[in-house]
């Protein structure tokens, strides 16, 4: 009987544990837990991605296939339509990145404008970084549609629009106010939005498959880190708040 208590002891503080990770009332609580959970898995899936690239193996047939097909059922509307959409991952990502950041400015919204920015500019520091490790080729028929010379994977359009315009539609569901159809209006457009431009990179042939879900995966990821690391710091300073306001009121007569 002695010896169980110690494993009754550990039990407990397991319990207890796991029982906080689900807390939605504490900061390292429900929240922050989803949070990593999708860093996690966004993680998961682009090594799961990389690796498949870097082993040259079945994936990359695939890929080779399906850029075939596209080559060859493209058609020149298509072409003109899709060369359009591309544009909304790149250059307009770069003009939302600059109104939102004046707005945010404006608003004196200090905090989320350095996350704005931190998110965004990170991104595409780590587009850069994994693009020149990685040195994938570009789809032999890339070059029509190209300026200059970059590597495939990931899709920094992909990945820029990921990060972009998901956490666009996250300022915009949670300013004050915001009805519940319109949270989800704005996420289901920035998801049409995201999906739209990597469908695009496809069909134009200037990137893989496996290059826009590694985009997609990537941007992810880093939004999501994003998104702890800033729960960590609001939601740590408001619950500290909190407990100094109830420590002052337990020493008021």
């Amino acid at each position: 009987m002695v010896g169980d208590a110690p494993i009754g002891g550990a039990l407990r503080r397991v319990r207890d544990f796991v029982a906080a990770r689900f807390d939605p009332r504490s900061h390292t609580g429900l929240g922050l837990t989803l949070r990593l959970a999708g860093f996690a898995l966004a993680i998961w899936v682009f090594s799961g991605l990389l690796d498949a690239v870097l082993d040259n193996e079945t994936l990359v047939r695939i890929d080779r296939v399906v850029e075939s097909w596209f080559h060859v059922h493209s058609t020149p509307a298509g072409l003109a339509i899709f060369e359009f959409v591309t544009q909304i991952g790149m250059p307009v990502v770069d003009v939302v990145i600059g109104i939102v950041a004046l707005f945010l400015l404006y608003r004196r919204e200090y905090p989320l404008l350095v996350t704005w920015l931190f998110a965004n500019l990170g991104g595409k520091l780590i587009e850069y970084v994994i693009k020149n490790t990685v040195h994938r080729t570009r789809p032999q028929y890339a070059a029509e549609f190209l300026n200059g010379v970059s590597y495939s994977f990931p899709s920094g359009h992909t990945m820029g629009s990921t990060i972009c315009y998901l956490m666009l539609a996250y300022i915009i569901a949670a300013r004050p106010g915001t009805t519940s159809r319109t949270r989800w209006i704005a996420f289901v457009v920035a998801g049409v939005v995201v999906f739209a431009v990597a469908f695009s990179r496809v069909y134009l042939g200037v990137h893989y498959p496996s290059d826009v879900a590694g985009g997609f995966a990537a941007g992810m990821a880093w939004l999501t880190a994003c998104g702890a690391t800033r729960h960590l710091v609001t939601k740590g300073r408001a619950f500290s708040r909190v407990e100094q306001d109830e420590g002052t009121a337990r020493q008021l007569p």
